[in-house]
C-alpha cells in the first residue's frame, strides 16, 4: 500500500510540474537567481585557499529574490591550524567530519574563548568576531571537515565567479595594510620591528600546527597574547573573569545532529531540523539547519516552504531533486499533463518573460555528493533515493525561525484541509472519487518509500529533453548557440581569472624581488658603512701610536738636549776652576820664588784624582768636610753632587 501511495503521488507530482531534465552544468550557469531551483556541482566551486595542510573552496548562491549566500567548505589535515580570521558575516558552520577546536573573540569581549567540535556539531558566529580552528591528530587521518555559510549584504555579487567581498579577511592584512610609520606609532615599537613584521611574507591560510603538549596552567598563550593587544585587553582582568568564562563555555554548547531523536523516523529514513531555539548562541540568527537521511528506494514527500529558501550539500550518495514552480498558470494553455513541455526548459515561453529576465522553469536534477542544490521558498519539491544507494543531504535554512514547511503528503497535508469537492474541481476531476481515494491512502508520515521512482523520474525527463530537441528544429540551433555562447563567456572569465591571478603573482614576484633588492642594497650600505668605521678606526688609533711615539721621541730629545747642556755647563765650570787655580798657583810663585807649600801641593793632588775618578766614572773617596778647605772646594762638591744624581735619573 506505501509503495502505490508513493507511485500516485509521484504521478500527480509530474502530471502538475511537466518536469525537465537540464544538465548540471548548464544549471550552474543558467540559474544563478535560483529561479526554480539552482544546482552548484562540487567541480564548479573556486578555490579560495589552498596548501599542504589543506584546502577551502566557495560557492555563491542566491534565492528567487537575489539575496546572495556564500558556502565556504574547509578542509584540514589532522594537525592543522586555519589562521586567525575577522568575520565580515554572519556565520554558521557543520562539522561534517573529524575532531578540532574552534577559538574566538567575539566583537568587543575582552578575552579569548575556544570550543570542541566533532561530527555532526552546529555553531554561530556574528560578524566581526576573530576566529581560528586547530584540527586534531588522529589515528586514521581524518580529515577535519566544515560546511560554512556567511550572510551579509557586502558579500552579494552579480557574478558568483567574481564576488565583491569576502567573507572574512586574515589578521596579517589587518596589520600590513598600514604605512609603517602608523604602526611604529600606534604600537610603539621600532622600525626594525615594524621592518621585520611587513616584510616577512604571509603564510598560507591553513599551515601545519602539532603542539607538542597542552600548555601548563599560568603559562603564557601567544595567540590570546596578541588578540589581547589587539582588543587593547587589560591582562589584570583575565584572570579574574576566568572562572566567569570557565561557566559560560559550559553553558553555550554546540548542537549535534547525531544526538538526541530525529524529529521524523522510520525504516525509510529520517529528518532533523535545527532552529535559533535549539542553540544558545544563535538567538537572533535568521539561519536553521536540517538533516535529511533516505535509504534506498524512499522519498521526502512533495512539500514547499512558505518563508525560506533551503541550500542543501549533499554528504553521501546520490539522488533526485525536482522543483515545481509555484507561478504556473494552470488552464492558460489548455490541459497540463505529462506530455506538456510548458515549463520543461523554457521553449516556446520567450513571448512572456522581459528580455534579460529569467522564466520560472519546473526543474529535475540529479545530484552527487559534493553538490549543492538551492530550492526557493514557495518552490514545491521531492527528494528521492535510488535504489542501489542511500540519499543523504544536510543543508541551511533562511528565516528558519518563522518558517512552517507545507507537506502536501501525509496526516498533517494541506489538501486534507481544503475539502475533496474544491480539490476535485481544483485537479479538473469531475468527481470526487479519485480525490477520496488520494487522501485516504496517504500515510502519517513524511518520509515513504518510492522504489525506483528515481529510476523513472530521471529515464522520463531525459526521454522527454530528447524529443524537446527533435521536434523544435530552429530552437535547437538557438539552445545550441546560446550553450556556446554562454561557453565562451565560461571560457572569457576564467582566461580573465587566471590573467588577474597571473598578474597578481607578477605584482607579488615583483614586491618580493623588490624586497630582496632593498635587503641586498641595506646590507651591502651597512657593510659598507662597518668597513668604513673600522677603516676610521684603525686610522684613528694608527694617528694615536704616530703621536704617542713622536712625543715620546720629542721627551727623549728634550731630555738629551738638557744633559748635553748641562754637561757643558759642568764642563765651562770646571774649566773655569781650573783656570782660577792655574791663575791663584801662578801669583803665588812668584811672590814666594820657591817651591809650592805643601798646602798647596795638597789640592794639587786631589784635583787630579778628582779628574781620573771622573774620566773612569767612579765616585771619589769621600772627604771630610774640613778637609775640602774654603769656599772653592764646597762649590766643586756641590757640582759633583748635582752631575751624580743627574748620571743617576739619565740611568
Amino acid at each position: 500500500m506505501a509503495v502505490a501511495t508513493a507511485r500516485w503521488w509521484l504521478v500527480l507530482f509530474l502530471s502538475v510540474s511537466a518536469a525537465a531534465w537540464a544538465s548540471v552544468a548548464a544549471a550552474q550557469d543558467k540559474q544563478w537567481k535560483a529561479v526554480g531551483g539552482q544546482v552548484v556541482p562540487k567541480e564548479k566551486r573556486r578555490i579560495v585557499a589552498a596548501s599542504e595542510a589543506g584546502t577551502v573552496t566557495a560557492a555563491d548562491v542566491a534565492d528567487a529574490a537575489g539575496t546572495v549566500y556564500r558556502l565556504q567548505f574547509i578542509t584540514m589535515d589532522p594537525g592543522a591550524l586555519f589562521l586567525p580570521v575577522q568575520l565580515h558575516a554572519d556565520m554558521v558552520f557543520y562539522v561534517h567530519s573529524g575532531r578540532g577546536k574552534v577559538s574566538y573573540i567575539e566583537e568587543g569581549a575582552s578575552e579569548a574563548s575556544s570550543t570542541e567540535v566533532e561530527r555532526g556539531d552546529v555553531y554561530n558566529f556574528e560578524q566581526g568576531s576573530i576566529l581560528y580552528i586547530q584540527s586534531y591528530p588522529n589515528a586514521t587521518r581524518e580529515r577535519f571537515r566544515i560546511y560554512a555559510i556567511f550572510t551579509s549584504n557586502a558579500i552579494s555579487s552579480d557574478d558568483p565567479s567574481h564576488p565583491t567581498s569576502e567573507a572574512y579577511s586574515g589578521v596579517s592584512n589587518l596589520l600590513k595594510g598600514f604605512d609603517n610609520e602608523i604602526l611604529r606609532l600606534g604600537f610603539g615599537v621600532s622600525p626594525d620591528v615594524v621592518e621585520a613584521i611587513k616584510s616577512a611574507k604571509s603564510p598560507q591560510s591553513i599551515i601545519r600546527y602539532n603542539p607538542d603538549q597542552e600548555k601548563k596552567e599560568g603559562e603564557s598563550n601567544w595567540t590570546e597574547d596578541v588578540f589581547d593587544a589587539l582588543w587593547g585587553v587589560d591582562p589584570l582582568n583575565k584572570k579574574k573573569k576566568k572562572q566567569k568564562k570557565e561557566k559560560k563555555d559550559k553553558k553555550s554548547k554546540t548542537f549535534n545532529f547525531y544526538s538526541g531523536k530525529p524529529d521524523v523516523e522510520n525504516c525509510y529514513g529520517w529528518s532533523k531540523t535545527m532552529t535559533n531555539k535549539d542553540l544558545e548562541n544563535m538567538k537572533g540568527s535568521d539561519i536553521g539547519m536540517f538533516m535529511v537521511n533516505l535509504t534506498t528506494g524512499s522519498m521526502m514527500g512533495p512539500h514547499w516552504n512558505p518563508k525560506a529558501t533551503e541550500i542543501a550539500i549533499v554528504t553521501h550518495g546520490s539522488g533526485i531533486v525536482q522543483t515545481v514552480c509555484p507561478s504556473s498558470q494552470p488552464g492558460a494553455g489548455g490541459e497540463s499533463g505529462p506530455g506538456h513541455h510548458e515549463h520543461a526548459g523554457g521553449r516556446g515561453e520567450s513571448d512572456h518573460h522581459e528580455e534579460g529576465q529569467q522564466e520560472c522553469k519546473n526543474s529535475v536534477f540529479r545530484v552527487k555528493e559534493g553538490d549543492v542544490f538551492v530550492v526557493p521558498r514557495f518552490h514545491p519539491m521531492a527528494q528521492m533515493s535510488f535504489n542501489n544507494g542511500s540519499f543523504v543531504f544536510v543543508g541551511f535554512s533562511t528565516h528558519m525561525g518563522q518558517n512552517h514547511p507545507q507537506f502536501l503528503a501525509g496526516k498533517q497535508s494541506v489538501l486534507q484541509v481544503i475539502g475533496k469537492e474544491i480539490l476535485a474541481l481544483a485537479l479538473g476531476q469531475k468527481n470526487s472519487t479519485a480525490v477520496e481515494k488520494l487522501l485516504s491512502a496517504q500515510g502519517g508520515s513524511t518520509i515513504m518509500a518510492c522504489i525506483s521512482c528515481a529510476e523513472e523520474l530521471e529515464r522520463k525527463a531525459e526521454q522527454e529533453e530528447q524529443e524537446g530537441g527533435k521536434g523544435e528544429g530552429g530552437g535547437g540551433e538557438e539552445e545550441e548557440e546560446r550553450r556556446r555562447k554562454e561557453e565562451e563567456e565560461r571560457r572569457r572569465r576564467e582566461e580573465e581569472e587566471r590573467a588577474r591571478r597571473e598578474e597578481k603573482e607578477r605584482k607579488q614576484k615583483e614586491e618580493e624581488e623588490r624586497r630582496r633588492r632593498e635587503e641586498e642594497e641595506r646590507a651591502r650600505r651597512e657593510e659598507k658603512e662597518r668597513k668604513q668605521k673600522e677603516e676610521e678606526e684603525r686610522r684613528r688609533r694608527e694617528e694615536e701610536d704616530r703621536a704617542k711615539r713622536e712625543e715620546k721621541e720629542r721627551k727623549q730629545r728634550e731630555e738629551e738636549e738638557r744633559r748635553r747642556r748641562e754637561e757643558e755647563e759642568a764642563a765651562r765650570e770646571e774649566e773655569e776652576r781650573r783656570r782660577r787655580e792655574e791663575e791663584e798657583g801662578g801669583g803665588g810663585q812668584g811672590g814666594g820664588g820657591g817651591d809650592k807649600p805643601p798646602k798647596e801641593d795638597e789640592k794639587e793632588r786631589r784635583r787630579r784624582e778628582e779628574e781620573e775618578a771622573e774620566g773612569r766614572g767612579d765616585e771619589p773617596p769621600e772627604e771630610e768636610e774640613g778637609d775640602w778647605g774654603g769656599d772653592s772646594a764646597r762649590t766643586l762638591k756641590k757640582r759633583y753632587r748635582a752631575r751624580k744624581d743627574a748620571v743617576f735619573r739619565s740611568a
